[in-house]
């Protein structure tokens, strides 16, 4: 599967939800040396029903890079989406008869 599809087929309550839990993990390991906690169990729990053979050690700090990394660039893909502008659909211009003025 390829990202974009991957992304495409999120619900906007997930795809929140996701944003939310990728942004608190990036203030935190801004501020700490660790990884947000509730935040890295979401983005496992996510990984696991999108990719049930490929397993991911959560105690496995190359694991736990590739798993942050995968969601920070969904986030992203999701933005881009997000940013796209939509083609507005063409309007026909009604044609119709002249109205004249009585005399």
């Amino acid at each position: 599967m390829d990202i974009k599809e991957i992304a495409k087929n999120y619900s906007k309550d997930k795809k929140r939800m996701m944003t939310d839990a990728v942004v608190k993990n990036q203030h935190h390991m801004r501020n700490f040396t660790s990884y947000h906690t509730y935040s890295l169990n979401l983005m496992y729990a996510e990984w696991y029903l999108l990719f049930p053979t490929q397993k991911q050690d959560i105690n496995c700090s190359s694991c736990r890079k590739a798993v942050n990394k995968f969601w920070e660039t969904m986030v992203d893909e999701w933005i881009e989406e997000e940013s796209k502008p939509t083609p507005e659909p063409k309007t026909k211009k009604k044609v119709g008869t002249k109205k004249r003025k009585a005399k």
